[in-house]
């Protein structure tokens, strides 16, 4: 059995195993460069998508605090600076489409967070968004002028003003949702740490075939250049030099020289032709 795998493993062709060696070289970088680009566009397309996700996230968030300072701005307009409700009405319809851009941003935000691997991270940041909205909305619809009149009626307690309402109770919200839109970009970009580490990977998977093709080129043109010298020059070289001797000074022509193949046949038949001549 091992005769017969040896026998068909066998060339026995200087031609065929120069063919075979040049084409399993070509297969080989081949081979090595199409695992190579499969990989660097993985990590291509890998870096796109972080880079799509970071963009949208700093997108999202910068929404949310565009919403909240809008807002912001227009509760300070209407506690702090005036609080006639003829300058409520007039300030309403930017303060509501505020706290619905505020609210579906962070709807988004929370949406987008259960894909991740911390899902609870957004749920604060959608609970702070929603207790401002509710100050916002509480003051857009009287509840907080109510609220003040009924102090006023009672003699026993202190009526409030706008301004202290604005400092008391919507201003900590506001700050505490601010500080919760910053922990989200914080997160979100702390969420794409383990995809940057497999897009390193995956960069070091693209180069490898690479590296390892290098090394086995180098191998094989090191044993290219051990066989051609040994089986192919040095016998040429023998073959040439005792011919030489033989046309020179009629010496024997060396009939042992260790060859194999075609040059093998080429010793034979030189040394037929001499024999054929000098009988």
């Amino acid at each position: 059995m091992i005769k017969l795998f040896k026998k068909i493993f066998t060339i026995n062709s200087v031609t065929r195993r120069m063919r075979v060696a040049f084409m399993s070289l070509l297969l080989l970088l081949f081979f090595s460069g199409a695992i190579s680009l499969l990989e660097l566009e993985r990590v291509s397309q890998d870096t796109e998508e972080i880079l799509l996700a970071s963009k949208e996230n700093v997108e999202l968030a910068g929404d949310m605090l565009t919403a909240l300072n809008e807002q912001n701005d227009v509760m300070i307009t209407l506690a702090v600076a005036s609080g006639k409700w003829e300058v409520i009405k007039s300030y309403s319809q930017r303060c509501e489409e505020s706290v619905a851009q505020l609210s579906h941003s962070t709807s988004l935000a929370q949406r987008k967070m259960k894909r991740t691997e911390t899902p609870m991270a957004a749920d604060t940041l959608v609970m702070s968004a929603n207790r401002v909205n509710e100050l916002a909305v509480s003051y857009i619809n009287g509840d907080v002028h109510r609220s003040i009149a009924m102090a006023l009626a009672d003699s026993t307690r202190v009526a409030p003003t706008t301004h202290e309402w604005y400092v008391n109770e919507y201003k900590p919200e506001y700050e505490h949702t601010a500080e919760q839109i910053t922990k989200y970009m914080t997160g979100v970009h702390n969420s794409l740490g383990p995809e940057v580490n497999n897009l390193s990977h995956t960069a070091r998977r693209a180069v490898t075939p690479v590296f390892i093709s290098l090394i086995v080129m180098v191998v094989i043109v090191i044993m290219f250049y051990f066989f051609i010298t040994h089986y192919f020059v040095r016998p040429i070289l023998r073959i040439n030099r005792s011919l030489g001797d033989y046309l020179t000074y009629k010496m024997p022509f060396d009939e042992g020289i260790g060859c194999r193949d075609e040059i093998a046949t080429l010793r034979d038949r030189i040394a037929q032709l001499i024999n054929k001549f000098t009988k």
